[in-house]
Order: C-alpha cells, then structure tokens, then sequence
C-alpha cells in the first residue's frame, strides 16, 4: 500500500521539483500539491493523506499554524517539516506544534524518502543535525510527564519513538525479546494506550534517552 502524501510550499518552483522528485518513488503516492495552509485545508476535503510534507513559513497560514490545526481535526495525518531554516527556535516550534518530523530542505532524496516511510510507520524523523535538540525537547517535554515510567520503560519509548522494533530493542539492550514485549504491555496499561501505533505517536512525549 502507497503512502498519500500532500506538499505544500509557497514557493512554485521548489514544490513542482518535489513533487517530480516523489511521483515515481515506489510506496510514496503525491494526492496533491499546495501553496499555503488554505489551499491544504481544500485539498482535506477530498483526501485523507498519511503525511503532509510542509514548508513552515508560508503566506496566510504557516507551517506552525497548519501543525497545530491537523494535531486537533486531523489526528491521523502527521506533519513533516520541510524548512531551508535550521535554527533551534523553529525546530522547537514546530515539535511543539506537533510535528513528527523535521528535515532540512538541502536534504538527499534518500534521506527524505526515509523519513516519509519512518512517520508513515507511526515513528518521528529528524535529520541527524537535529538530534541534541530533539532530545533537549524530550528532556523538556516528559519532565513532569515521567512519573509512572521506570527508566527501562523510557528508554524502550525512547527506541520506539526512533521506529526500532521488539528485537532491534532486545538486542541494543541485551534483553530478551519476552523481557521487551512484558515492558511494552505494561506501558500500555500504565499510559492507558491500547494500540501500537497510539504508543508510537506518544512515545515522543515520554522518552527521555540518553
């Protein structure tokens, strides 16, 4: 099954150009382009597209704007950045907005088609020059979120929120498979989440890796 994709960028030139460099890449299925946030919200009506991938600042309603809407009408669409800006304060905004993902937009291909395919699965992606502030976010975020949680817990969240799986978990912490999936029911029961892909979409708010 095809990834729907929506792009949106104010900048006519760049999205035509991306939206060439996507249409022929296997798994990923481009439904529709747009300029600004208005646009995006139209295209809403006919589509319900797994990812948006989204310039963040843009005339009439911006990337933060757009994130923050989707995380409340359209939950099941997650927000992909797609910024020539790479300073702390908009990385920080848009994860508090409620992005999945943050890539540079001098990117490779390969880098960007890795990062659609990762949130697709429910995981997050940020470009590796990204990190120290997306785990300064983490920090940040489950400070007083982290009360139920061992350590041990946090840490499988933490791999989880990175798109590892039950054995690419076990064998980073040389655990076994058994000891990893009793760790992850007993998150669901104490996070009240009954589904993997809600636990992957909450991860980001619990993990504090070191």
């Amino acid at each position: 099954m095809s990834i729907d994709l929506i792009l949106v960028d104010d900048h006519k030139l760049f999205l035509n150009g991306l939206d060439s460099i996507l249409k022929d890449e296997m798994g990923i299925h481009v439904v529709g382009t747009a300029t600004n946030g208005l646009e995006l919200l139209d295209m809403m009506e006919k589509h319900s597209p797994k990812i948006v991938l989204s310039d963040i600042r843009m005339p009439i309603m911006d990337g933060v704007a757009i994130t923050k809407l989707f995380k409340k009408k359209y939950p099941t669409t997650a927000i992909i950045a797609l910024s020539m800006f790479d300073q702390e304060d908009d990385v920080i905004e848009m994860l508090d907005a409620g992005a999945r993902g943050y890539v540079i937009k001098n990117a490779e291909k390969e880098e960007l088609v890795a990062a659609i395919h990762q949130v697709a699965k429910g995981g997050f992606y940020f470009s590796p020059k990204f990190e120290g502030i997306y785990e300064k976010w983490t920090a940040r975020e489950t400070s007083d979120n982290t009360i139920k949680l061992t350590r041990r817990e946090r840490q499988i969240l933490g791999l989880l929120a990175r798109g590892k799986t039950s054995q690419q978990m076990a064998e980073q912490l040389n655990l076994s498979r058994f000891t990893i999936d009793t760790h992850r029911k007993n998150i669901h029961k104490k996070l009240g989440i009954k589904s993997n892909l809600a636990l992957a979409r909450e991860a980001v708010k619990y993990t504090d890796i070191e």
